[in-house]
Formats: structure tokens, sequence, C-alpha cells
């Protein structure tokens, strides 16, 4: 329990670039969050009711780096990729932590 986390420690490489050039007003970031959320509880219905979590996930992966290779390139589609991966380690990383403090 008594442990601290250093968040430094879990930062992605900082020399990875992205795109932080055009700034979102806060209905726009709504409007974001809201697309993102459903689309989510969407794959999410879809990954239950057919018990295919890993078809799923490869599907919308796939369509994702195909469409964002398309519209913004490698690097910024690999680095976005990797970010999502390094999210879902860290939030691995706390729950484990969480997990031992209980």
């Amino acid at each position: 329990m008594g442990d601290i986390i250093h968040f430094n420690e879990y930062r992605a490489d900082p020399k990875v670039v992205i795109n932080d050039v055009a700034k979102l007003s806060k209905k726009d970031i709504y409007k974001v969050e809201q697309i993102r959320d459903s689309i989510e509880t969407a794959l999410e219905k879809v990954a239950t009711t057919e018990n295919m979590p890993l078809t799923v996930a490869m599907a919308a992966g796939r369509y994702a780096a195909m469409r964002m290779f398309q519209l913004q390139g490698r690097a910024e589609t690999m680095a976005f990729m990797d970010q999502c991966v390094v999210t879902a380690e860290l939030c691995d990383d706390f729950m484990q932590h969480f997990d031992e403090d209980a």
C-alpha cells in the first residue's frame, strides 16, 4: 500500500512526436469523445454478443491502421498505435498494483 508510483517511469519515449497543431474547441472535444465512446461501446457489444473479442479487435485495428495510414501516413499512425499500447500497459500495471494493495 505504501509504494509510490513514479509516473515518469511509465512515460513513452519523448522522441515520439504526436501532431498537436490543431486545438479543438470544447464543443469539438465533446463530439470527439462521444464518437469514440459510441464506437467503443458498439465494438464491445459485438465482441460480447459474438463471443469473438480477438476477431473484433483485429478487425477494428486493421480498419484503424489502414485508414489512419491513408489520412496521416506511417509515422503518425505508428506513433498513435504505440501510444495506445503504452496506455493499455499502464492500465494493466495500475490494476495489478491496486490488486496487490487489496
